[in-house]
């Protein structure tokens, strides 16, 4: 179907429910930012495929929003016949619910309530009604009226996650989240994020692109614990992990039915408002229940990673940076052959996969040459996939996961010679990184007060990026992890020891090419008083910087020393564990500025 005919039959289910708009999240039920193939309905809708950007069909109109990460490849793929490309953060553009507000007297706004988050559907209602419209909640989704060809529900296996790499067990965290729940004054928590699911019962899947999470609701009370799957795959080994941490297995589809009942059972539930949807909130108020909106205790306690999983992550980044630096030596011969941004990335996925422990990748790899590397999430296809040469900057954002960790690394390169605007536009960004990377702060700093370490050379001549400077990352977990992050965005989290961040800062100059430099970095204690700890950054991803790109006028002493410090350390590490020709190449990319 074209993107007309989508949007006309679209329109027709509308009709028949009678909405003069209707919501399609780029989420799920889980409230996913990866989403399954099944339930890709923004994606087939609209045809912006970037993992993030709710849209909106009218009756006569049709809107996309989209970030600044996401604006060229937007207007890459929405057909602009049917669709208005709303750029969030321009100067005019609405987002999405004040655009809501603005719709006239009468309008009648539809939504699946199992797709929007309780804050997003109370200030929805909010918009509208203050309008004079009117939202109704439709539990039949009307794009999965329309969508003939979609996917199935994946069926593969659920492995339990063994404790040699989780470091701790489901009871335990389970008793962790019982104490919180006590703290609260709550009968029971409702999990429906994937992520936080597959760390609270150690289960790991493949259900989503990129993310080892199975697709699963659960509830944890006072005396017991349920993982709703569809029964199909809860095997014995499944079975068994559950029973011995006192948790038991119930259908998928039965999970409303036990919302309905908690508030006889527990009375007071836990919920985490971003990302428990409307549906889950209604269906707890049907049956009673006190609702206690906060956000999840397993947010502060995935993200605090414990002695085992702190040495996982330090492993897998270790052969992580094997398969990278063996790539950038293979790249400097093999360019010459052709090489695009599709068999480049391929290839470092083949590198990866030699590695002990990996399982897949943990994102989509951004490969983007000239151009392509100013799209911020750019991904590249046969249509715009480029011919990888030595005329300019060739940017690699990638990542993997391994059983024991989860990797995200951006490296910049030139296979020629730079301009000197290249590197100078190169060591601006590398010394945000620096910057940021030698921060010592004390308890309670969150990324926030962090974030503008990483800016302040490039604000010296008038530059600056688009995006957040770091996101928490997870252990063999989703790439993107909260609660904490480096960003402009006010964020409340303070940093701790044992969060895993990145710290990647960028510049993209549209039409030529992108920067960015990316390593995982983890909090650390950094000594200080006892009153107030102070803590520092560990730089868990080991791979050199592109020392070509590197103008050693315009870093100070301590600049110099921290990249010496740090090639220095990735010798240590890798030198003896790559073969001899890859040595010789890394021996001369870490050698001394």
């Amino acid at each position: 179907m074209s993107a007309i005919d989508r949007v006309t039959a679209l329109r027709a289910a509308m009709r028949a429910a009678g909405v003069d708009i209707y919501i399609v999240p780029s989420s799920d039920a889980h409230q996913s930012e990866y989403v399954p193939g099944v339930w890709q309905r923004r994606p087939w809708i609209s045809g912006f495929t970037g993992s993030m950007g709710d849209c909106v069909v009218g009756l006569e109109g049709a809107w996309q929003w989209a970030d600044s990460r996401y604006w060229l490849q937007a207007e890459a793929e929405l057909d602009p016949g049917v669709w208005t490309l709303m750029k969030q953060g321009y100067a005019g553009v609405l987002d999405l619910v004040p655009w809501l507000g603005k719709r006239p007297a009468g309008t009648v706004v539809g939504y699946d309530p199992r797709l929007v988050g309780l804050d997003q559907a109370t200030a929805i209602v909010a918009a509208v009604e203050g309008a004079g419209g009117r939202v109704v909640a439709i539990e039949e989704n009307l794009v999965d009226q329309v969508w003939t060809d979609q996917p199935e529900l994946p069926l593969g296996p659920i492995a339990p996650w063994p404790l040699e790499h989780a470091g701790r067990s489901v009871a335990d965290k389970l008793a962790d989240i019982r104490a919180a729940l006590a703290e609260a004054g709550a009968g029971a928590l409702v999990m429906t994020n994937l992520d936080a699911i597959g760390w609270a019962f150690n289960v790991r899947g493949a259900d989503v692109d990129y993310n080892p999470v199975v697709i699963a609701y659960a509830v944890v009370g006072a005396d017991d614990a349920t993982l709703f799957v569809d029964p199909r795959r809860a095997d014995a080994a499944l079975t068994a992990h559950l029973a011995a941490a006192g948790a038991r297995v119930a259908p998928y589809e039965s999970f409303g039915a036990a919302l309905e009942g908690l508030g006889e059972t527990a009375r007071r539930v836990w919920v985490d408002p971003e990302v428990a949807s409307r549906w889950v909130v209604d269906r707890l108020e049907a049956g009673g229940a006190e609702i206690h909106a906060r956000m999840s205790p397993i947010m502060l306690l995935r993200a605090v990673k414990n002695a085992v999983e702190r040495d996982g992550m330090r492993a897998c980044h270790v052969r992580d940076a094997v398969a990278m630096v063996r790539f950038f030596h293979w790249i400097e011969g093999a360019w010459q052959d052709g090489l695009d941004e599709i068999s480049a990335s391929d290839r470092l996925e083949a590198f990866r996969a030699e590695g002990e422990r990996f399982v897949g990748l943990s994102f989509g790899t951004i490969s983007g040459f000239g151009s392509n590397g100013a799209i911020v999430h750019y991904s590249a296809t046969p249509a715009t996939a480029k011919v990888i040469d030595d005329s300019t900057l060739y940017l690699l954002d990638s990542g993997a996961q391994y059983l024991d960790g989860t990797t995200d690394i951006t490296r910049t390169m030139h296979l020629g010679t730079p301009t000197a605007e290249q590197r100078e536009h190169y060591t601006r960004v590398l010394r945000g990184h620096l910057q940021l990377g030698r921060a010592r702060f004390p308890r309670g700093t969150t990324g926030t007060h962090l974030d503008a370490l990483a800016r302040t050379p490039l604000w010296e001549v008038g530059l600056n990026y688009g995006h957040g400077t770091g996101h928490g990352v997870g252990c063999y977990l989703g790439v993107h992890q909260g609660p904490h992050r480096i960003s402009p965005r006010p964020n409340a989290i303070g940093l701790e020891p044992g969060m895993v961040t990145s710290n990647e800062p960028g510049l993209y100059i549209a039409g030529a090419y992108g920067i960015r430099i990316e390593n995982l970095c983890l909090v650390v204690p950094a000594g200080g008083p006892d009153a107030e700890p102070f803590y520092a950054f560990e730089d868990l991803t080991v791979v050199p910087y592109c020392r070509k790109l590197i103008e050693p006028a315009l870093l100070n002493e301590v600049e110099r020393a921290q990249v010496n410090a740090y090639h220095a350390r990735v010798r240590d590490l890798l030198l003896d564990k790559v073969p001899a020709e890859v040595a010789a190449w890394l021996e001369n990319e870490t050698a001394p500025l």
